[in-house]
């Protein structure tokens, strides 16, 4: 017969098993601890060094190279440090970035890459890398594209491609980048060569994650900071964009930019082959920007911002006609050119305070330059965008602006332009109170037309079209209009300019000066080699015409009558002196 144990009997035992389970875990992990006491920070330190090698190793790419000079690691304070870190292509491969097979290729070099309140055992054992503070000093980057547009994030693509990246989450208290420098360069030369300086990010609560179930990289940002010293841009034409200090806050939504200058190419004078162009240059004291969704333009390249106003614009245009004429090119009007952005933008307000310039022209047949003064300048332009759904909400750009032209007129006028891909726009503009004599800056030179006398009341100009065709009317209120050909005009040009005719029919003895208050309808095709500023003067130049002509035809069938009287008279009179003599 079997004797089965007492309850107390089994207690006892059990306890004993469990005293002696306890026993041998307080051994073993008391021989753990002296084990990672005596060797675990050298084992682990070589499980780093093996971990960041399989990163680079991930990484690499055929023809890339990765060197540095230090690696040194302390695991009880969790303080990782590199210097002088480098990578590099080779160069055989620009010849496949030129031919297509690689859409870019990317270098950098940084000087020290420091990492403190590293957790060394996340990173082995759970592939997490979280830091307290992250921070590289003096990077230079180098990113050379095909002329294709590029995604920033594409060269961290490789790190997400397998199933088990060598890394799945990053983590940073702060994230901090100091005195960097970057250069993006399209070498087929489509693009303009972009050099940026001084750069300093500062980032808090950094977080990216890759591998997750839908792919990809994806980043998060706590507060976040950028200011940078200086861009530069050489453009294709030859021209130079400068930008100076730069400053980006994705706590506060706000941006400035300092120092925006558009340099033209310098000209070679001596070569008789030179093209006419018109040659711009701009200057901006700062560009406010309000509403910046960082997250948005770091993550996707897209441009959001609330509100972008332009303080202190000066910006002068020169034309030279003495010059070859150039291959024309087709110009855009602002919709079809929003359209044609190779990245999304959106910009609920944009406003313009106090700009100013000019407009300069060198005549071909007098080789003289003429001026069209602009000062004053102001505007406010609503929902810039190309984005559909933006579109859907609000379906066109609207805005209004007001200068002063020629020193004393004052113009004020509405921009109108859909967006839904029909390019139709409407603008008006109403110019008051504009002394005539101030033209002579622009038709003594460009016409050798002198005013003399007279003043424009008012103008009223609407023109309303699309990328073919527009028409409009334009309403003018103007007396005493007087008009000679400038002295000095050389003999042989006198009697075959516009001048000496306006000239002989405002003389007294056909009324003097012109007046006239009329509306006029006119119609014109747009020549597609023509901007929209160019569209619209000829819109009014053709409202011009056809307002001035009836009152022109007028003065020249009253010129037709004084002079068949006069003609009449002196038969008469020659009549009178034969009867006399006999």
């Amino acid at each position: 017969m079997t004797v089965r144990p007492s309850p107390k009997r089994r207690r006892r035992v059990l306890l004993r098993l469990l005293v002696g389970l306890g026993l041998v875990l307080l051994l073993a992990g008391g021989g753990a601890g002296w084990w990672v006491y005596k060797h675990g920070e050298d084992w682990l330190e070589v499980k780093v060094r093996e971990r960041i090698a399989q990163i680079i190793d991930d990484a690499s790419v055929p023809g890339y190279t990765f060197s540095m000079n230090d690696l040194l690691v302390d695991t009880r304070t969790g303080h990782l440090q590199v210097t002088n870190v480098e990578l590099d292509f080779a160069p055989e491969l620009l010849d496949s970035l030129r031919s297509g097979h690689f859409r870019y290729l990317f270098a950098a070099r940084v000087g020290r890459i420091e990492l403190r309140g590293l957790s060394f055992w996340r990173l082995i054992l759970r592939r997490e890398f979280r830091v307290d503070a992250f921070e590289m000093l003096e990077p230079e980057i180098s990113y050379l594209i095909g002329g294709e547009r590029i995604s920033l994030a594409e060269p961290l693509a490789r790190l997400d491609q397998g199933a088990s990246p060598p890394i799945s989450l990053v983590l940073a208290d702060t994230f901090l980048v100091r005195r960097a420098a970057a250069i993006v360069e399209d070498l087929r030369g489509d693009l303009p060569r972009l050099a940026l300086g001084g750069l300093t990010v500062e980032s808090r609560d950094v977080r990216i994650t890759m591998g997750e179930r839908r792919g990809g990289v994806r980043l998060a940002l706590g507060e976040a900071g950028l200011d940078f010293d200086s861009l530069r841009a050489q453009l294709p034409d030859g021209d130079r964009l400068h930008i100076g200090r730069t400053q980006l806050s994705r706590h506060g939504k706000r941006g400035l930019v300092e120092d925006l200058r558009l340099i033209p190419a310098e000209e070679d004078t001596t070569d008789l082959l030179r093209h006419r162009r018109p040659v711009v240059d701009l200057h901006m004291d700062s560009i406010l920007l309000q509403g910046l969704d960082l997250d948005r333009l770091i993550a996707y390249q897209a441009l959001h911002i609330e509100h972008f106003e332009l303080r202190g614009t000066r910006v002068n245009v020169t034309l030279d006609k003495t010059l070859l004429p150039n291959e024309p090119v087709a110009r855009s009007l602002p919709t079809m050119a929003l359209r044609d952005l190779a990245f999304d933008i959106r910009i609920d307000t944009v406003t313009i305070l106090r700009a100013s310039g000019s407009y300069r022209e060198r005549d071909g047949d007098t080789h003289r330059w003429g001026e069209v003064p602009i000062e004053a300048i102001d505007g406010r332009f609503t929902h810039v965008t190309n984005i559909g759904l933006a579109i859907e909400e609000h379906p066109r750009i609207e805005g209004d602006f007001a200068c002063v032209l020629f020193e004393e007129a004052i113009l004020k006028g509405q921009y109108a332009a859909e967006l839904d891909g029909s390019d139709r726009f409407t603008v008006t503009a109403t110019v008051t109170d504009l002394p005539l004599k101030n033209l002579n800056g622009a038709t003594r030179p460009l016409l050798r037309v002198q005013v003399n006398g007279g003043r424009m009341e008012r103008m009223e100009f609407r023109m309303e079209g699309d990328n073919d065709r527009a028409k409009g009317t334009l309403m003018l209120n103007y007396s005493d209009l007087l008009v000679r050909v400038e002295p000095g005009t050389p003999r042989e040009m006198r009697h075959s300019m516009f001048g000496s005719v306006i000239e002989t029919m405002l003389k007294e003895a056909y009324g003097g000066g012109l007046s006239a208050e009329r509306e006029s309808k006119f119609s014109l095709d747009r020549d597609p080699h023509r901007s929209l500023i160019t569209y619209l003067w000829h819109g009014t130049r053709e409202g011009l015409a056809r307002n001035l002509a009836p009152e022109a035809w007028d003065r020249m069938r009253l010129m037709l009558r004084v002079d068949a009287e006069q003609r009449r008279e002196q038969r008469e009179l020659r009549k009178q002196r034969r009867q006399d003599r006999r």
